[in-house]
């Protein structure tokens, strides 16, 4: 049966999965993992995914190829984990479609974070890929893109938050968003920003009928909205004092993408998942034109409750007792 997310706490984390092509000249996704695991102790298994043959006769010339493809990503892989001798590092191969795959490993081994290359390749401003869409959309634990500015010296995190919403789980989602940027920040001795981008419903109807009246209900909730992103902030005590907060009119899917460019964000952590709809499988409108217009680095959450449409093979759901 599925699972549900976890409440994570990013200083807590044990077991960090880290996909790579082990074929590629660089490993920005690994570097950042092992950067991560050093800092908090945990553990990370290294994986690559070898998709399956497609189906047909079977073919002794083809089989024995991907035997010989699937040993040589063994031995690439084991010789990138012993690159890093300061972390306990397992690697394997998995088979299967990517995603699909990926999502069964962190449920097989309960991982707490999955980090992948933006597209698994060093192309700047290059879109997300299916692969790294289906796994914003069905990762039961937090997915982190890496995008080409990974080694930024100084980098800059940007917590794009929701303060307006009473929508169940919206608080403790707010919360995760704050929680693991600042500890990457921490990490990695980032500046943080925490943003919340807020707008009054039917702006563009009450302006001719309010008249003056409209600035006064754009302050109430400027205000209102202000002082929820502050009362977030202020929730994290000393943990949050040098982290900036930015409450930006407009719609989410403009600001967040705007101010991500034009101040040069390093890394958005944010949530993707809605509620409506069929859960794990569409992307809340929102997340997904935010999604569209990013080009760096994304950590992406999935709101409390979340349940993943990813089963595990029947033998491993008995063997975990799932």
């Amino acid at each position: 049966m599925p699972v549900l997310t976890r409440r994570i706490v990013m200083h807590a984390f044990q077991s960090i999965l880290v996909d790579v092509d082990a074929t590629a000249a660089a490993h920005p996704a690994f570097n950042v993992a092992c950067d991560l695991a050093a800092r908090f102790g945990a553990r990370v298994t290294l994986v690559d995914v070898m998709p399956d043959l497609p189906p047909g006769p079977e073919n002794i010339v083809v089989r024995r190829l991907e035997r010989e493809l699937s040993e040589q990503r063994v031995m690439a892989l084991a010789a990138l984990a012993r690159s890093r001798p300061d972390v306990e590092i397992l690697s394997t191969v998995l088979h299967g479609k990517p995603a699909i795959a990926i999502v069964q490993e962190v449920r097989r081994a309960n991982h707490d974070l999955v980090v992948r290359s933006h597209a698994r390749d060093l192309v700047p401003g290059r879109l997300y890929g299916a692969v790294d869409m289906q796994l914003l959309r069905t990762c039961p634990c937090p997915v982190w893109l890496i995008g080409p500015e990974a080694a930024a010296p100084s980098p800059y995190i940007l917590a794009a938050v929701d303060t307006g919403s009473d929508a169940p789980g919206n608080d403790e989602m707010n919360r995760t968003i704050v929680d693991l940027a600042l500890t990457i920040g921490e990490a990695r001795h980032a500046t943080v920003t925490v943003l919340h981008a807020w707008s009054l419903y039917g702006e563009e109807l009450l302006r001719p009928r309010m008249g003056e009246q409209i600035h006064e209900m754009l302050e109430a909730v400027r205000k209102a909205a202000a002082d929820g992103l502050a009362a977030l902030v202020r929730s994290f005590g000393e943990r949050a004092v040098n982290a900036r907060m930015e409450c930006v009119k407009g719609d989410p899917r403009i600001v967040i993408p705007r101010y991500a460019a034009t101040q040069k964000v390093d890394l958005v952590v944010m949530g993707t998942v809605g509620r409506s709809g069929l859960a794990g499988f569409l992307t809340g409108n929102t997340a997904e034109a935010v999604l569209r217009e990013l080009r760096g680095s994304v950590l992406a959450i999935k709101p409390p409750g979340f349940v993943t449409p990813v089963m595990l093979p029947e033998h491993v759901e008995r063997s975990v007792g799932v």
